[in-house]
């Protein structure tokens, strides 16, 4: 349920992920000439053009940071701004950057999950 679009970059083990396998989640998108260089979770978003990297710094803010956290209950996240390397894994993301001021961000992601009632 994945979709990589063109020109998209998935980075390996031996491109800086501190042995870190860099996999993709359920549902995540990865749009045109986007980079990921980290693990992305479930349901996650990067942008077109958009490099996701264990160095590549994102702000959020307050209300974001917290449907974020309810998205992934087993990591505690605090403060306004996460590298890559933070975000490693978790669900529900979208990376993107704001048109205006060039500012890389994170908010929660609208693409969702569907779990398998018969499962969960």
């Amino acid at each position: 349920g994945s979709d990589v679009g063109g020109g998209a970059s998935i980075l390996g083990v031996l491109s800086g992920t501190d042995g870190i396998p860099v996999t993709i989640g359920k549902n995540t998108l990865l749009g045109a000439n986007s980079v990921t260089g980290i693990a992305l979770g479930d349901g996650c978003i990067v942008d077109a053009g958009i490099a996701v990297l264990a160095g590549t710094k994102f702000s959020v803010n307050p209300e974001e940071l917290a449907k974020i956290q309810e998205a992934n209950p087993s990591k505690t996240l605090n403060g306004n701004s996460f590298k890559g390397k933070d975000l490693v894994g978790l669900n529900g993301i979208h990376y993107r950057q704001d048109s205006t001021t060039g500012q890389l961000m994170i908010r929660r992601s609208t693409r969702e999950v569907k779990l398998n009632a018969d499962l969960h």
